[in-house]
């Protein structure tokens, strides 16, 4: 019979995060022909640079104003350990680098050559390493393009051993920028060499919430006896009590903001969860965490892949839990595109919807509709973004996410379409970083500076936002996904001050709407009500 004693939780402090070659996951580093271009372009040039001359990334590091930027946030004791990760990279990932550099190699050509004629006979002149996984395409301008059969590249074994799991107990404020550091071994570590749809992930993401077998978890993930006294200080006897009931049987809609663009609406029918990014750590500053989401989620709202909405370290925690996954159709074959719905397949997640715009998934008591959703992504022929509305519990909540309003006429064409709406929510990261931060890697040329600075991923400002007001006409406003929670900042890289362009322009969108007898807040940390 298995021992009470035995019973223990995970503790809140503990990061399960998800790491590819080393580095903390996002979905450009699931998706294979994304991460073959940034090891190549992007993680090995950083980790040179840090070896070749790490005064500089430590200098930058010591200025919080670097946060974010293109420094490895490590210490000249760790030099060699990059050293040898770079060694371990190149050998390892020797398949990704040779594909990576193929690819552009021949895109550059083939923009170099094809001038309109048939493109039939480039197909001879594929290296290897693209052969069977691209097909060559013109635009309607005759402009060479190279789509690749991403699925088909997900079973090349490109990405094979490329995975694992780290364990870690660093607080949220010392987890490094997820772009700029890989995850080294520290003595308080555990690293599982896993693939993310290990179902072992589950049992561990379980013990968050529900009691579980110590001995039973360490001969799951195969604990040594030595290390067996080390592992049990991530979990405890006692659990990490939620705040209020994480059901809801009430009457209506209750909504729970959990912080950024994360919000759960709960009827006594279904739970509808959007953008899951949530804190894993516990304090007293009133928010949510993952603790306080219910043990089970029907329906989960992806808007689109950048790494503050779709975030593999909260999926793979919380799949155990969802039934069914929302997300928004993708530039197919598209570099810049990464398929949403492959990369959660890679997650182990596979009830998953796709929707067209306009398409809908009927849910018990009402509907969630995919909408047109523009700008935020620098340009760039980015299909897998949806703006959406969901209707529930008698009430339509409109959600623009992060889009930018710059054609007002596009709202009120949306609105012959939704109806009324009694709650907007509206990012207004109305100065956001620019195309190289994010994309770079995957693009086939440099873009000049001034190009680079006019291109960014932002949302609306005051004057965007007020034109999207003035079609919405909704009852309420709730600005949200600012990226100013605490434990947003390793993945944000950013944090405003008082006088910063986007919580000046956000009040001046608030203050409009209030004039304008629209009940209107912005949202940080958490928020409770019943609509």
């Amino acid at each position: 019979m298995e021992r009470h004693a035995d019973r223990v939780y995970l503790k809140a402090e503990v990061n399960i995060e998800p790491l590819v070659c080393r580095w903390y996951a996002w979905s450009h580093l699931i998706a294979p022909v994304q991460l073959a271009l940034h090891l190549k372009y992007r993680i090995l040039p950083l980790m040179r640079s840090f070896v070749d001359n790490p005064a500089v990334h430590i200098s930058a590091n010591s200025d919080p104003e670097m946060y974010g930027g293109p420094f490895v946030a490590l210490r000249q004791e760790d030099v060699e350990r990059v050293r040898l990760l770079i060694d371990e990279t190149e050998q390892g990932c020797a398949g990704l680098l040779g594909f990576a550099e193929d690819f552009r190699a021949f895109d550059a050509r083939l923009q170099e050559s094809a001038n309109g004629y048939s493109l039939n006979e480039y197909y001879a002149q594929l290296p290897e390493s693209l052969q069977g996984l691209v097909e060559l395409l013109y635009d309607t301008h005759h402009r060479p393009s190279i789509r690749t059969f991403e699925a088909l590249a997900y079973d090349s074994g490109m990405t094979e051993n490329t995975q694992q799991i780290m364990l870690q107990r660093v607080p949220e404020r010392e987890r490094r920028f997820f772009m700029s550091t890989p995850r080294v071994e520290t003595p308080g570590t555990f690293s599982f060499n896993m693939k993310f749809s290990d179902p072992r992930i589950d049992a561990l993401a379980a013990m968050r919430h529900r009691p579980g077998s110590f001995d039973g978890i360490a001969a799951l993930l195969e604990i040594d006896e030595a290390r067996k006294p080390a592992f049990r200080e991530l979990f405890s006897a006692e659990p990490c009590a939620p705040k209020g009931d994480t059901a809801y049987a009430g009457p209506g809609m209750r909504m729970r903001y959990f912080g950024h663009a994360c919000v759960l609406f709960q009827t006594a029918e279904t739970s509808v969860l959007f953008d899951p990014f949530v804190s894993i750590n516990d304090a007293d500053d009133g928010r949510l965490t993952i603790n306080d989401l219910p043990d089970s989620i029907d329906f989960v709202v992806l808007t689109h892949s950048h790494q503050d909405h779709f975030s593999p370290e909260m999926l793979i925690q919380m799949r155990h839990r969802i039934k069914r996954v929302v997300i928004p159709a993708n530039n197919s074959g598209s570099v810049v595109d990464p398929a949403m719905k492959l990369t959660l397949q890679a997650l182990g997640i596979d009830n998953v919807e796709v929707l067209d715009c306009y398409d809908r998934v009927e849910i018990p008591g009402g509907h969630i509709l995919s909408l047109p959703f523009t700008g935020e992504h620098a340009d760039l022929p980015v299909y897998s973004k949806h703006a959406v509305v969901l209707a529930l519990g008698g009430r339509q909540c409109m959600f623009l996410v992060d889009s930018d309003g710059r054609d007002a006429a596009l709202y009120r064409r949306m609105m012959q379409k939704v109806g009324r709406i009694d709650a907007l929510f509206i990012g207004m990261e109305c100065h956001g970083a620019p195309l190289n931060w994010l994309y770079e890697p995957l693009l086939g040329k440099l873009v000049n500076r001034r190009n680079n600075e006019s291109r960014r991923l932002s949302g609306a400002d005051c004057e965007r936002a007020s034109k999207i007001l003035a079609e919405v006409k909704p009852h309420r406003v709730f600005v949200y996904a600012m990226g100013q929670e605490p434990w947003m900042q390793y993945i944000m890289g950013l944090q405003y001050r008082p006088d910063s362009i986007q919580l000046v322009e956000s009040d001046k969108f608030i203050a409009h709407c209030i004039a304008s007898d629209i009940q209107a807040e912005r949202l940080y940390l958490n928020r409770e009500t019943i609509l």
